[in-house]
């Protein structure tokens, strides 16, 4: 036995003289532990956190953003990934609007530009590495984002404002896992609207034969619990209060003949956890076989015991010194058969996270005054820290917090670990919806650790499944672990066999970078890879490959860019934008006034431009354009198609009046606003090379091989006839232009792809007004005042942040996040006035 499991057998505690180590017993405490750390040697996991500037935006504005990769037993940020992959979703489309690729040595940031023309709603942030695919997708970082168009009309309607206010789903959560007849039980619930949110709750429970059980309220959130005992294994009824006095009925969970209870009190004493463990039929003496309790915390076994089947009942204590981090602690108990039949989480807060300290020069300023912020990390002993951390300020008037929102802290130690499982119906399934997750660490809320506890009762899937370990089954590995972007593809014959001793030279070209020349081999299939490759932007891969002796008669192909996660519709029951807008007002008009000046001023940028004499040879005319101009043109770069799947997503967003959506069977469909039609069809004609095409072929074309598209309007479209009533769509590909130079073609053994490679974060836009500059005359009410994503404390634990404050008279709100370099969590909040 190594000394590893020998140290965790030894920590088994033995509570009464009925607790005895047999031969059987301890060989199957041994298989079983070591198949746990088999496991999670085998599968170790990651985390992902993105730190946000702030909950909401305006369409046309930026969002910026923070990533911290962990890994997911000791949230060190030292994990092997090295990309990590971010994606904004359209919630009610289920469609990814913007991905961005990402360069992460355990930390990055970026950036993402929104579209001015992004429709109001509901959107998810989504983060995640490639090896994160191979488990659940439930485990990635999600975040929900409103974005607006300027509005400041009511959306919360008094209809919907009754709906949420009712009890839509009711989830009861047996402690332990079941109801076992003549055994009492506490049995958590959580009420929840139809958005899915906690709505306080009160009813009553009536056996079949209408007898009253028990009566509750909910306590917090629409959570809370009751006791009773299940008298007979027939069906127990709960009865829910509506808003309008009626009563809606919810069945409680089955009941059992047989089984076994658990019950946790991590309330009632500070240094130990109490188990207490009901048999409804205990066994003989002489027939009885031991039961094993095992708690573990993010992989790591750190208590065993062991106890009887012949107890009607027993009880344990896990001191909470042997548990070894903060965070939540799963609690396990297997029969003699060796399966898993209760289990129960709790939280220890054990105050490992480290004191970060972010404190203003000044308690208040002036307008446009110079801020510096000072930035202090200590650990539990006050010692200094070295740290990576980001720094948020917003406006107070215009960026309203969510109540208690997440953070670093509350994600790695409470939502990362506990998922979230929706179905296609109204939240009909809620175990992982942590509202307010801050609520629970607000030291002075006292009673904080006990809905903490109520929580960990409602909750009821974790990271991994013990019957998974049990029975040594892996995870379908299909997706690497990335230490840099991949160019993959194969390496074959013309008569598409693979070929000997094949060998192949990669070229990355760009117009920022220096060319990067690799070489590889293919193998007996023809498959070729180069691993862990870095560029930026759009980037130019050419491949050569080449046989034994020098001859290039090979067809060299390219992977295609790997496709994001698919995204998951969730059916909502109205309008997502569920509250007040006229709360926000302050925000919706200033940020609708900047983001309508940064136009104005870009497009007085263009008109001041000087006159300037171009030069250039006549070209020959295009047949293909039959008109005389388009109503709009897309000209289409390497960097605009290299971020497309297909044609016509390049037109979403990009061309005014230009609507493109799904039609739910994986095609397209195209609707130019503004134009009558007396016909049935609202399409409009589709034009490729001069030709009239069906809009399935703009599907089928490769985005980087098109030049222009040109939309086409009233009488612009006039000469295509009553065909272009509903508008044109005309796509002008390079290879059909008069000009395309055929010598370009890629030859025997060569291709050539262009690639999106990580995109390079912007560098947020901060004035200083300490010195006159011409664009200082513009006024300044932005929402986010500064941006720091890359704050490093020093040896004594200390840096600065400098930045100047706005036109506003405000309230300022600051947030730091982060973790320091040798572990620990940091969070940090902060305010100042400008008068």
């Amino acid at each position: 036995m190594n000394r590893k499991l020998f140290t965790l057998l030894s920590l088994i505690l033995i509570t009464t003289s009925a607790f005895t180590f047999t031969d059987d017993g301890s060989d199957f405490i041994e298989k079983l532990v070591a198949k746990f750390e088999k496991y999670h040697h085998e599968n170790p996991q990651e985390k992902v956190y993105l730190h946000l500037d702030k909950p909401y935006y305006m369409a046309g504005e930026t969002i910026w953003f923070k990533g911290y990769l962990f890994d997911a037993t000791y949230h060190r940020i030292d994990s092997v990934s090295r990309v990590l992959y971010v994606d904004l979703i359209d919630e009610a489309k289920g469609k990814i609007i913007i991905q961005r690729t990402l360069k992460c040595d355990g930390s990055t940031f970026g950036d993402i530009a929104l579209p001015d023309s992004l429709e109001e709603g509901s959107y998810q942030i989504r983060a995640y590495t490639s090896y994160m695919r191979n488990f659940s997708e439930e485990f990635f970082f999600r975040q929900e984002v409103k974005i607006w168009q300027g509005s400041t009309q009511n959306r919360l309607t008094e209809s919907n404002a009754n709906k949420l206010s009712e009890v839509a789903d009711f989830q009861f959560f047996p402690e332990g896992g079941n109801l076992v007849m003549g055994i009492s039980s506490k049995v958590g619930f959580k009420a929840v609207n139809i958005a899915g949110k906690g709505v306080e709750s009160e009813g009553f429970v009536l056996s079949s034969t209408k007898d009253t059980v028990t009566a509750f309220n909910s306590e917090h959130l629409g959570m809370g619990y009751f006791n009773f005992v299940p008298e007979n294994s027939d069906t127990y009824t709960a009865y829910i209060k509506q808003k309008d006095g009626s009563l809606k009925p919810f069945p409680l969970p089955k009941v059992y003949e047989q089984g076994y209870t658990m019950a946790i009190d991590n309330l009632s004493n500070k240094e130990k956890i109490k188990v207490f463990i009901s048999n409804s039929a205990p066994i003989p003496a002489e027939k009885a076989k031991e039961v094993v309790i095992i708690a573990q915390q993010k992989g790591q076994i750190c208590f065993v015991a062991r106890g009887s089947e012949k107890l009607k009942s027993f009880g344990i204590t896990i001191p909470k010194d042997r548990i070894p981090d903060d965070g939540i602690v799963q609690i396990t108990m297997f029969d003699s058969k060796g399966e898993p039949v209760c289990e129960r989480i709790a939280f220890v807060n054990k105050n490992k996270q480290i004191n970060l300290k972010i404190s203003p020069d000044k308690a208040t300023y002036k307008s446009r005054e110079k801020v510096t912020l000072n930035i202090e990390a200590t650990d539990k002993e006050g010692k200094p820290v070295k740290g990576d951390f980001s720094v948020a300020v917003t406006d107070g008037n215009q960026v309203i917090p969510n109540a208690f929102q997440e953070n670093l802290l509350t994600y790695l130690l409470l939502s990362s670990d506990i998922a979230e499982k929706k179905s296609n119906e109204y939240y009909s399934s809620i175990r992982g919806t942590i509202e307010q997750p801050a609520y629970y660490f607000e030291s002075n809320n006292e009673n904080a650790t006990r809905h903490l506890d109520i929580l960990m009762l409602t909750q009821g899937w974790r990271r991994f499944i013990w019957k998974n370990i049990i029975e040594d089954r892996k995870p379908n590995f299909q997706h690497i672990l990335e230490t840099g972007l991949n160019v993959t593809g194969k390496a074959l014959r013309p008569n598409g066999k693979p070929a000997n001793n094949v060998s192949l030279t990669l070229m990355l070209k760009s117009e920022k970078d220096s060319p990067q020349i690799l070489m590889s081999n293919a193998d007996s299939l023809g498959n070729y890879a180069f691993y862990g490759v870095d560029f930026n932007d759009s980037t130019e891969v050419f491949i050569q490959g080449m046989k034994e002796k020098g001859s290039k008669n090979l067809q060299v192909s390219i992977d295609a860019q790997k496709n994001a996660p698919k995204v998951q519709i969730i059916k909502t029951p109205f309008n997502p934008m569920e509250f007040d807008a006229r709360e926000l007002a302050d925000f919706l008009k200033k940020a609708k006034d900047a983001v309508e000046l940064e136009k104005k001023l870009k497009l007085n940028k263009v008109q001041m431009l000087d006159e300037v004499v171009v030069k250039a040879k006549k070209e020959t005319q295009d047949s293909r354009k039959i008109y005389g101009r388009a109503s709009n043109t897309l000209k289409v770069d390497d960097r605009l198609c290299a971020g497309a799947t297909n044609v016509l997503q390049m037109l979403q967003g990009r061309v005014p009046g230009v609507q493109v959506s799904s039609d739910g069977s994986g095609g397209y469909k195209v609707l130019i606003r503004g134009i009558s039609s007396i016909s049935l069809s609202s399409d409009p004609l589709v034009v490729l090379d001069g030709m009239p095409a069906s809009i399935d072929i703009l599907t089928g074309i490769n985005p980087c091989d098109v030049e222009q598209i040109d939309v086409l309007k009233g009488a612009d479209a006039s000469i295509f006839g009553s065909r272009a009533s509903n508008g044109v769509i005309s796509v002008l590909t390079k290879r059909g232009g008069p000009n395309y130079d055929y010598s370009k073609d890629p030859a025997m053994g060569v291709s050539i792809q262009k690639r999106l490679g990580y995109n390079v974060p912007r560098e947020f836009y901060a004035p200083k007004y300490d010195v006159d500059k011409p664009e200082h005359v513009r006024p300044d009410f932005r929402s986010t005042l500064h941006w720091a994503p890359n704050v490093q404390t020093d040896s004594t634990g200390k840096a600065t942040v400098t930045y100047w404050n706005t036109d506003a008279k405000t309230n300022i709100n600051i947030v730091a996040e982060g973790v320091a370099y040798n572990g620990g969590i940091g969070v940090a909040k902060n305010t100042y006035q400008v008068k």
